[in-house]
């Protein structure tokens, strides 16, 4: 399994948040000195949401959609590297860091538009490497900024990156056949099944004393069920893969509204804006 899901996932995922109200959701409030941990953490879901964007146009999956999607998507992630880039006072660990995460972007920044069934295996690959650079960037900051979040805003995160992460494993095996028999994606897809449902699991530990936040899991929990008949269909079937694309994000939204809540902030201002298939 790649090194991202590991067991520190957890501790990293901290920084992370939802994806910006100009691609698809709006922020929490930002902890103190916690900007750059947020924006590294939009940069990476927005990073391998783009990815499964241009696997979605290459399947011609939502089509214009999907092209609209992808464009706000790489947008944001450009106005992330310029935040990013302007951080005051980073440490040299964190410049470091900050350097191999925008060659690791621009590397799939540029290769998005040329995907195609021969070359979407490598894609996977550098999305892959981006994500842990992204990471090792995320874990880095945290360090920097002594800044913590909540168990359940960490756990609703890392269910919004599993989501997209078996999403773009099926895009991809869909898109090029001869990944369908590699037994690392199998591997890492079953993982993250896995490792969804206990997450779910978790949630709703932690948000048993919370009404909202009890009541937001159980809708999540509903949409996983419709996620894993589409995830578990041997057809693929262009249902099946428009059904495993769209309900990735909108397990995604579920988690980015408990991440709010979390945060003390009521779902009707927080003008998430919500992605019309």
């Amino acid at each position: 399994m790649h090194p991202i899901f590991n067991r520190k996932f957890v501790a990293v995922i901290s920084l992370m948040m939802c994806i910006d109200s100009r691609a698809a959701f709006s922020k929490p409030p930002v902890p103190a000195n916690g900007g750059g941990l947020l924006t590294a953490g939009i940069c990476r879901i927005e990073s391998e949401r783009s990815y499964k964007l241009s696997l979605q146009i290459a399947l011609g999956i939502l089509g214009d959609q999907a092209r609209k999607e992808l464009d706000r998507s790489i947008a944001s992630i450009a106005r992330m590297r310029q935040e990013l880039s302007g951080l005051s006072d980073k440490s040299a660990k964190t410049s470091k860091a900050l350097t191999r995460a925008n060659f690791a972007l621009t590397d799939q920044i540029d290769g998005l538009p040329k995907l195609t069934a021969a070359n979407a295996g490598v894609m996977y690959d550098v999305n892959e490497d981006l994500l842990n650079k992204l990471n090792f960037l995320s874990f880095s900051l945290e360090v920097d900024a002594s800044e913590s979040s909540s168990r359940l805003a960490a756990l609703a995160l890392r269910q919004a990156s599993l989501a997209q992460r078996m999403a773009k494993i099926i895009l991809l095996r869909s898109l090029d056949k001869s990944m369908a028999s590699k037994q690392g994606l199998q591997v890492d897809l079953n993982q993250s099944r896995i490792e969804f449902k206990n997450g779910l699991d978790l949630l709703t530990a932690e948000a048993e004393s919370d009404k909202q936040l009890k009541a937001r899991v159980e809708v999540a929990r509903g949409q996983w069920l419709f996620y894993e008949s589409a995830l578990a269909s041997m057809t693929n079937s262009a249902n099946d893969l428009r059904s495993i694309a769209t309900t990735s994000d909108r397990i995604a939204e579920q988690m980015i509204e408990l991440v709010h809540l979390s945060y003390s902030m009521p779902i009707d201002k927080m003008n998430t804006a919500r992605w019309q298939y």
